[in-house]
């Protein structure tokens, strides 16, 4: 070894992601084993990773056409082999991430018949009888194997690590596009698998391994885009003004990453698409190399003179990073009075913060400011529940054009003027809370029915003074037990013997059937009937305790908030039937006008909705149900039926073109449907769904789709 060549003992392959996972063990050395990642960095790959692939993708497309999608690059990672195992020097955070990706999309694929095969040799081989996965060691092995099973796992004694990793992926889930789950999803894993490379750099030498992650992490060969644009910044200055440029630009981007590492960074994008972007092409720009974009558009910026230059950082950069400061803390802990950036945070909406810093001048004062920041929250507090209900995304992907064109729109607008445009998108969302009569618990939405109970049995707290939060609700110490959904009926289907066994599970998950509880609550009485479960719900939160009649009993505050809102309480004494179901879904229904109410926020919501542009955004460019209709290859109240494993399953085409299946639900998307009435993660509605058609004969609705573009009476890519 000692008499071989540097270039003998280093090796350096592109690898795809299929050829970097199968058949391979990575080892993880003792100082490597912490697995850090944050839920943004976990946001930030999804998003790149079907950012790209949406640009490709064509619902034209047939699957042998993902061999010539462009392929993607995620960057190297450092190996030292020995013993048969590949020890990853740099890269395990990356190829973690990446592995808890393949799990998640092997369980949302499950039962499809166009599943992608192959997953299994990619995420763990078999040793002696035992599943090692490709990535891990002995303390993460039983939380990887409750993913791969599609179990639960108790994080409560678990380190730090694991229950970090448990924690992103339940990430994965809540931020990959629902508009890829469904026929995409084959397309999107063929082209992750094959389409999606990693530069491997591997030597049989640890040291040299070590010394080699050294000289591209460690030697200040690597500048930041910040390091870059802080350069640019003080040449451009005049001599006189550097040190004090430089104090501001430290002092406000530290204060800034002492909050959370990567907020500096984050700052500086969204102060420039909020301030200075003139369109798509810029928000891009800014988003993949915000210190060219910069350089390119100087003189836009006024960058081109010293005095602009100084103003830039001194008078704007220094005041939009302050209030940027109180935005984040803000989101990051219930701050009364700005409410609703702590709800969308919880969601993800990581927009908010670029919209809010749109509104802002340099003249605001501190009510003028928490104003304009409760009416941009407010509003996507609003569009988000909606959505929520209505089965519609909001994730990044799905709502940044529209986002960013309208943080151009209110650019410094004031508060006034503010509140009548926000109230006009209020007015102008297509969904309505009307969708909550039939809301239901589905393997797709536990996240968000999870959150509107939260949000609901906080907001009666609010009422009633009981002293409970939202963050109560979402508490996930080691001291508290986290709170659950409950199902008022116990999975029992022999305490509802009048019910037909098919509508059993629809009933039982029923929006109006569900209840926040505490796990250990639930661990202890949810399997008993209702009957004996209600004595123990009178020692629980008010929207619960409602169930009861000694509810209604000495609570005058309660009797008062229920007067004052008109609000249908009733308490189920003896049992909780069908009519109960629908009474409490009314009830539910109620609440959510009332949690979302946009005057509390300040919003002027006009009677009439102003007619808005039809609008595509970036993921969902498919032919839709809505399109089939206008253009006359689908009719109001056309019958459609889906049948799996020898089951049918009937809905009807409605005149809004939204597909209503048995238990009432509507979906505006035929997959969403699919996977609804199959209680599955994802399906390919198109090849599901048939239309009955009036001689009897059924025909997908796939066929119908093919017909019309080949018609080219719809457009499907545009």
């Amino acid at each position: 070894m000692s008499g071989q060549r540097v270039t003998d003992q280093i090796q350096g392959k592109t690898l795809t992601i299929r050829e970097v996972f199968y058949g391979r063990r990575y080892g993880l050395d003792s100082y490597q084993r912490e697995y850090a990642w944050t839920e943004k960095q976990v946001e930030e790959l999804i998003n790149d990773l079907t950012g790209r692939f949406v640009k490709e993708w064509s619902p034209q497309h047939e699957l042998l056409d993902v061999a010539r999608y462009q392929p993607y690059f995620l960057g190297p990672v450092i190996t030292s082999g020995r013993d048969g195992v590949n020890y990853l020097i740099d890269g395990q955070q990356r190829l973690t991430t990446l592995m808890l990706l393949l799990i998640w999309l092997r369980r949302i694929q499950d039962g499809r018949e166009d599943a992608v095969d192959s997953i299994d040799n990619l995420v763990f081989i078999s040793h002696y009888g035992q599943k090692v996965f490709a990535v891990e060691d002995e303390e993460r092995r039983p939380c990887l194997q409750a993913m791969l099973r599609g179990t639960e796992f108790d994080t409560v004694n678990a380190s730090a690590s694991v229950r970090n990793l448990w924690d992103r992926f339940a990430d994965i889930e809540k931020h990959f596009p629902e508009d890829l789950r469904d026929e995409e999803l084959p397309y999107f894993i063929y082209w992750l698998l094959d389409r999606v490379t990693l530069v491997e750099i591997s030597t049989g030498d640890s040291g040299l391994a070590l010394e080699i992650f050294e000289t591209m992490n460690d030697r200040g060969l690597r500048l930041t885009g910040l390091d870059m644009l802080k350069s640019f910044m003080l040449a451009k200055v005049d001599a006189d003004d550097r040190d004090v440029v430089n104090q501001v630009w430290r002092s406000r981007l530290t204060d800034l990453s002492d909050i959370d590492p990567g907020a500096h960074s984050a700052f500086v994008k969204a102060w420039l698409r909020a301030k200075h972007s003139a369109g798509s092409d810029d928000d891009e720009g800014i988003g993949s190399a915000f210190d060219k974009w910069v350089r390119k558009h100087e003189a836009r910026l006024d960058l081109d003179r010293p005095a602009g230059a100084r103003q830039f950082v001194l008078r704007d950069m220094d005041h939009l990073a302050k209030r940027y400061r109180e935005l984040l803390l803000a989101s990051r802990h219930l701050t009364p009075g700005l409410e609703p950036l702590y709800y969308n945070a919880y969601n993800s909406v990581t927009l908010q913060l670029p919209l809010i810093l749109a509104t802002l001048s340099v003249d605001d004062d501190d009510v003028t400011f928490r104003r304009k920041a409760n009416l941009v929250a407010g509003y996507l507090d609003i569009f988000v529940a909606r959505c929520m209900v209505n089965a519609h995304d909001f994730r990044y992907t799905a709502v940044e054009h529209r986002l960013f064109a309208l943080a151009r729109e209110i650019r410094e607008m004031d508060a006034d003027t503010l509140a009548k445009r926000l109230g006009e998108e209020v007015a102008a969302i297509p969904d309505s809370f009307e969708a909550v009569s039939s809301f239901s618990l589905r393997p797709r939405n536990r996240t968000y029915v999870k959150y509107i109970l939260a949000r609901m049995a906080s907001w009666l707290d609010q009422q009633c003074r009981t002293g409970h939060t939202f963050a109560d609700y979402t508490r996930s110490g080691k001291d508290q037990p986290p709170f659950e959904i409950e199902h008022i009926w116990a999975d029992k289907f022999s305490y509802q013997p009048t019910i037909p066994r098919r509508k059993f599970a629809d009933l039982r998950n029923r929006f109006g059937a569900l209840l926040l509880l505490p796990k250990d609550f639930n661990a202890s009485f949810g399997d008993m009937p209702y009957a004996k479960k209600l004595p123990h719900y009178m020692g629980q939160h008010l929207l619960v305790r409602s169930l009861h009649p000694d509810c209604y009993q000495n609570n005058p505050t309660f009797l008062r908030t229920v007067e004052a809102h008109n609000l249908p309480f009733t308490p189920f004494a003896d049992e909780f039937d069908p009519a109960a179901i629908d009474s409490r879904q009314e009830l539910y229904r109620r609440l959510c006008e009332l949690v979302w109410k946009p005057e509390q926020y300040g919003l002027v919501v006009p009677e009439i909705a102003p007619q808005q542009p039809k609008e595509r955004t970036r993921v969902r460019f498919d032919v839709s149900l809505r399109d089939l209709m206008e253009k006359g290859q689908l009719t109001a109240g056309a019958q459609l039926v889906g049948a799996y494993r020898g089951t049918d399953y009937r809905a009807v085409l409605t005149d809004k073109a939204k597909i209503r299946v048995e238990s009432g639900e509507e979906f505006e998307a035929a997959s969403p449907a699919a996977a609804a009435v199959l209680e599955k993660q994802s399906w390919n509605g198109w090849m599901f769904w048939q239309v009955q058609e009036p001689d009897g004969a059924l025909r997908l609705l796939d066929d119908l789709r093919k017909r019309a573009l080949n018609q080219g009476s719809v457009a499907g890519d545009d």
